[in-house]
């Protein structure tokens, strides 16, 4: 609208509330203010939706809250899966153009036993323990943003750590920085 290509041309009466119907100006192509919203094409007015996602944050169960608001528990959670794909999509196109510039890789190995069975010798005892077996966090964050970019739970080959990296320039903009703990274990 700032750029003068979308103007206001009617409002429409809905179920849940009066919608402003927008006009596109180059391609003459109408649609309702809430497209590609989470409020798009609801019979539940917004007030009723903000509340009950103010409600899901302050952990109210889905029953109470579609008993408080005059719903059932499966329409609350089909709202709550709706929010979430919508602020996953907002997220990721926000995300898209971080200038990151800086990353941290970490690693942290998890002493619990290992996640499959190793050789075995020819009379069927297995071998001693390695490295490959243990269950091992991968993590790269950027901490100007705050922003965990990738957490990986796999072995210790070189292949798991080429995913963490591989995940920044992927998700960022730009060619960042990379830095680790020093660790060799």
């Amino acid at each position: 609208m700032p750029q003068g290509n979308v103007r206001a041309s009617a409002t429409s009466l809905t179920q849940s509330g009066t919608r402003r119907i927008l006009r596109c100006h180059p391609c003459e192509t109408p649609f309702s203010e809430t497209r590609a919203t989470v409020f798009c094409d609801l019979r539940t007015s917004e007030a009723k939706v903000l509340m009950a996602r103010k409600m899901l944050l302050v952990r109210v169960d889905l029953a109470g809250i579609g008993v408080v608001r005059g719903g059932t528990e499966a329409t609350v959670g089909r709202g709550r899966r709706r929010a979430a794909h919508h602020a996953d999509a907002l997220n990721h196109h926000l995300r898209r153009a971080l200038p990151v510039t800086q990353v941290q890789l970490d690693e942290r190995g998890n002493f619990s036993a290992r996640q499959h069975p190793g050789e075995t010798d020819t009379a069927g005892a297995s071998g001693p323990d390695s490295e490959e077996g243990r269950p091992w966090v991968w993590s790269s964050c950027a901490p100007a943003f705050r922003w965990r970019i990738a957490a990986i739970v796999g072995p210790r080959p070189l292949a798991t750590a080429t995913a963490v990296v591989a995940a920044p320039t992927a998700r960022g903009a730009g060619l960042p920085a990379f830095f680790r703990d020093g660790c060799t274990c």
